[in-house]
């Protein structure tokens, strides 16, 4: 995984992507987030996790490839035997902990700017599908896997997690401390 990693930021497509994708991000967040009503920071962490999740799926690997057909894409995606291999296995762990960390920042920043994380957490859980089909559709050169789906939802599942609990914790550091039951207390 490390060698594919280096060769695949090695080629220029990945960081073109992220440059043009990360520039709109930045031009686009402020309209954006008034338009929705978000918060405008975390609305520009949102897309810039879409931007790095983009250049990392979207650009053709390095050197030969996988070709695959649509129909050859769907038979993978439902291999349940990859789908499990993916929540236990032990090898690749580089390419399983990468695809995790993949749609964290996207799905952590989503939450904190819309507040909806039940939203944000089955659109985290397609975007991958979605993205599997595409790489295929497209003929990108990229293996079409379950397991890729599901470290990438994972991933997204995490995110929203991790933002529920800041928010969480936001509110109770805000919010002081009430008495459940009876009057207040008297001196």
């Amino acid at each position: 995984m490390i060698g594919w990693a280096k060769a695949f930021l090695a080629e220029p497509w990945p960081a073109l992507t992220l440059f043009f994708l990360a520039t709109a991000a930045v031009a686009l967040f402020q309209p954006l987030a008034r338009k929705l009503g978000w918060p405008p920071l975390p609305t520009l962490g949102a897309l810039l996790g879409l931007a790095a999740i983009a250049a990392l799926t979207l650009p053709p690997p390095p050197g030969e490839g996988y070709s695959r057909e649509l129909a050859a894409c769907g038979r993978a995606l439902t291999d349940i035997g990859d789908f499990a291999r993916a929540l236990v296995a032990t090898s690749d762990r580089g390419e399983r902990v990468g695809n995790v960390l993949m749609f964290m920042p996207f799905t952590f920043f989503a939450t904190l700017a819309s507040r909806r994380p039940g939203p944000v957490a089955l659109v985290g859980v397609l975007l991958p599908l979605a993205i599997e089909v595409t790489q295929s559709l497209l003929d990108l050169g990229r293996d079409c896997a379950a397991r890729d789906w599901a470290n990438n939802a994972i991933g997204a599942v995490l995110g929203v997690a991790l933002a529920v609990a800041v928010l969480r914790l936001s509110k109770a550091r805000r919010s002081p401390l009430r008495h459940t039951s009876g009057p207040p207390p008297s001196e």
